[in-house]
């Protein structure tokens, strides 16, 4: 423990953030491919970050003329929440790890060395907090698209990869 922050703890709670960002971008990527109504969605959502899959979707549903007027409030809704959650993760993971004068600062020390990182006042419950926000704002997107678009609207993601026997990012036949 230094200056009354546990590393192990700070790093395991940021590590959550990390974990549920990873999944909520996974749902982000699945409603982009079910909003476009397309398979080969996939081969573009890959180079898109999950501020601009957000954008996307919202854009896509404001036109979606096959969502029902509620269903597309509730959709909105989520991706706003996605953008918001998505906002503090970034604001976390960055301004937690950006070497600058804080409150704090750590000796982080590895198997490649130790480097001194300044906490910007963040502790393993307010990441732990950010976590719990990111996973609940995935999850609130999953029900507004399952209202929206039906229980199979997760699959039109995978269909091209399953053709194709790979993820797409691995480029053609790999």
């Amino acid at each position: 423990m230094i200056a009354g922050v546990d590393v192990d703890e700070l790093q395991h709670a940021l590590g959550g953030i990390v974990l549920e960002a990873a999944y909520m971008e996974r749902v982000l990527r699945a409603a982009f491919s079910a909003l476009v109504g397309s398979k080969y969605a996939a081969v573009m959502d890959g180079r898109l970050t999950a501020s601009a899959l957000v954008e996307d979707c919202e854009r896509i549903t404001g036109y979606h003329t096959e969502i029902p007027a509620h269903a597309k409030d509730a959709v909105l809704a989520a991706l706003r929440a996605c953008h918001e959650a998505n906002r503090k993760r970034n604001r976390v993971i960055h301004d937690t790890w950006a070497t600058r004068p804080a409150n704090v600062m750590l000796t982080l020390r590895s198997e490649r060395g130790s480097h001194e990182v300044a906490v910007t006042a963040r502790t393993p419950a307010e990441a732990r907090q950010v976590a719990d926000q990111v996973a609940d704002a995935a999850e609130a997107l999953k029900a507004a698209m399952t209202e929206a678009l039906g229980s199979g609207w997760e699959l039109i993601e995978y269909q091209v990869r399953r053709e194709l026997g790979h993820d797409i990012s691995t480029g053609p036949g790999s």
